[in-house]
């Protein structure tokens, strides 16, 4: 997966950078709208229709250049994994676990909730673990100079 995207800081081969949700708002009618409380999606989904992230600088880009960086598909799809169908597996499995110890529905329930905290929980540690890394998106090209 490619975007654009705008170096903020550069520390050795390591960029911090501000990706804009353009993919969200393709096709919108209130296109330009983001984050002047024009368009409630991108108000919920990321405050101002920016992203800002760290990524591996391969090429050494400076302040201000915009540049296009990668992700390769099989790391996005493992997160939207981790985040969306973990948490659904989780709670299945405490709801079974649970209620065959207790042998009652709402202890099931309960389980089942304990379960799916318990997976945000788990995602949460995976991503500060993560964070001390080398980032998973990589600066591949200079699109043009911040001067």
């Amino acid at each position: 997966m490619r975007q654009r995207a705008v170096v903020l800081e550069t520390d050795g081969k390591i960029a911090k950078i501000e990706v804009r949700r353009s993919t969200m708002c393709e096709g919108c009618h209130k296109n330009g709208g983001c984050g002047e409380g024009h368009c409630e999606i991108s108000g919920l989904v990321s405050g101002n229709g920016k992203l800002e992230t760290l990524a591996e600088n391969r090429v050494n880009a400076k302040v201000g250049d915009t540049v296009e960086v990668e992700t390769e598909s099989k790391v996005v799809l493992g997160y939207a994994a981790l985040v969306f169908i973990m948490p659904i597996i989780v709670s299945i499995v405490f709801y079974y676990i649970s209620e065959a110890l207790f042998k009652a529905d709402s202890a099931g329930m309960i389980g089942a909730l304990i379960g799916f905290v318990l997976s945000f929980v788990f995602c949460v540690i995976f991503d500060r673990l993560k964070k001390k890394g080398v980032p998973d998106i990589k600066i591949v090209n200079i699109v043009s100079d911040g001067e």
